[in-house]
């Protein structure tokens, strides 16, 4: 098992950043086990013919916090399928563009496809909290909205009904090819 700390921050997408298809991306499916208690996820990973299957859970250190740990099992593909039949609401699917960014960092930038196409949040994890808090993020990102619960995949997997609760966070479908360089 595969334990990590994250010092994570999510932001608003105001634009998507210039020649958007040019960057390292993957296809993430993503769904969620454990009806009624602490959110599982199981998440597959696509990137080219490679696939990845985990197995994993995330907890905040504190409430609202932008600290968390995660613990990640692989999982064979076979077991993964098996696994996906009892999952609660739907699979969250998306492409992951990894962004360069300054400081060393890179940003993660979720576009979600099927029920959810057209939202578009950004993630950065952090070294350090003094550098989370400190860093100046690029004009293509807007506030952070970290602790907005509706923008947790295992709310948007499990809770959400309504597409319209996520209008201010939807792009227009024709900006595709980036806009900002």
């Amino acid at each position: 098992m595969a334990i990590e700390h994250e010092i994570e921050k999510k932001y608003r997408v105001l634009e998507l950043p210039y020649n958007l298809s040019d960057y390292e991306h993957m296809e993430i499916e993503q769904s969620y086990l454990n009806k009624g208690g602490a959110p599982i996820r199981l998440r597959k990973f696509k990137n080219g013919d490679s696939i990845r299957c985990i197995f994993s859970k995330k907890a905040r250190l504190t409430e609202g916090s932008f600290e968390c740990v995660e613990y990640n099992i692989e999982l064979p593909e076979d077991i993964y399928n098996q696994l996906i039949t009892a999952k609660e609401g739907r699979t969250i699917f998306k492409t992951r563009y990894k962004i360069p960014s300054n400081d060393n960092l890179s940003i993660d930038l979720d576009v979600f496809h099927d029920f959810f196409e057209g939202l578009c949040i950004a993630e950065i994890e952090y070294a350090s909290i003094e550098q989370a808090n400190n860093f100046c993020i690029p004009s293509w990102l807007g506030e952070e909205v970290t602790g907005l619960e509706e923008l947790a995949n295992g709310y948007m997997a499990t809770k959400t009904n309504n597409i319209n609760e996520y209008s201010s966070f939807m792009l227009s479908k024709n900006k595709d090819k980036g806009g900002n360089k």
